[in-house]
């Protein structure tokens, strides 16, 4: 049973979250905004003609890219329900200021891509209690983007980015809603090959471990077997030792050893 508490609730330090950091996360997000232009330019009713919105264009690809990470939800997860009244208690616990903001925030946000990107198609029987479920749920969201807003502004007390960009979002909620019903496809697209990257790069992480771990092992071999060969002369720890030595080079290209001291 998840614990309550708001004491022990605290969000990490970068809660924000969205900071550019690597080229790779430079490149997702880029990704994800393109997607995004790619439905609006493609569709007049999306176009977001007669006010600016391109910063709500770059939340969205933020967020999305968040969305797919593990540490965004070890973050994020604790400070989201699916019930408004426990949702309500624990801002009504929340003395900081941002933490508030945060829960709202995140909230909001979960329930934007939750009823878009993970929504499932209903069945004929269940359409009309769905619409309603769904309508609901989309009312539950403008009014955390418009809570989240004014938390935020209530923080700096004055207008900020990103509080205009939850205020765009909650006067607009049907419009991004819309968006991101249509990018489903790239959202999955790049969660596959962004898993697969992921996958790739342990096991390269596993192989050069395991060759660490081999040449760790091969070293002990050789030095054990050059130390007898200098003791002994026997033709067949020489052999040997040559055959560590160049098995060594070949995992190790920086292995020094002059074969000319076996002659």
């Amino acid at each position: 049973m998840r614990d309550k508490s708001m004491e022990q609730k605290k969000p990490g330090q970068n809660f924000l979250f969205f900071q550019l950091n690597s080229e790779e996360r430079e490149s997702a997000i880029y990704y994800f905004l393109e997607a995004i232009l790619r439905v609006r330019d493609s569709r007049p009713g999306l176009s977001g003609a007669g006010f600016f919105d391109e910063d709500a264009n770059i939340y969205l690809a933020h967020l999305l890219f968040a969305m797919s990470l593990p540490e965004y939800h070890d973050m994020a997860d604790p400070f989201i329900s699916s019930d408004p009244g426990e949702v309500s208690e624990w801002i009504r616990q929340a003395d900081d200021p941002m933490l508030r903001y945060f829960i709202y925030k995140v909230n909001a946000d979960n329930l934007l891509v939750k009823n878009t990107l993970f929504a499932e198609k209903p069945g004929e029987v269940n359409r009309v209690i769905c619409r309603k479920t769904e309508k609901g749920t989309n009312r539950l969201a403008v009014a955390y983007y418009d809570h989240a807003a004014r938390c935020h502004k209530g923080i700096y007390h004055k207008k900020t980015g990103v509080g205009q960009v939850l205020d765009k979002i909650s006067g607009r909620y049907e419009l991004y809603r819309k968006i991101l019903l249509r990018i489903r496809e790239d959202y999955f697209q790049f969660i596959h090959c962004f898993r697969e990257q992921a996958f790739d790069h342990f096991f390269a992480q596993m192989n050069r471990y395991e060759r660490f771990i081999r040449k760790d092992d091969l070293l002990d071999q050789f030095l054990g077997v050059y130390q007898s060969w200098l003791v002994s002369k026997v033709p067949e720890s020489r052999d040997q030792a040559r055959a560590l030595a160049m098995e060594l080079k070949k995992i190790d290209p920086e292995f020094r050893f002059d074969l000319s001291k076996l002659s």
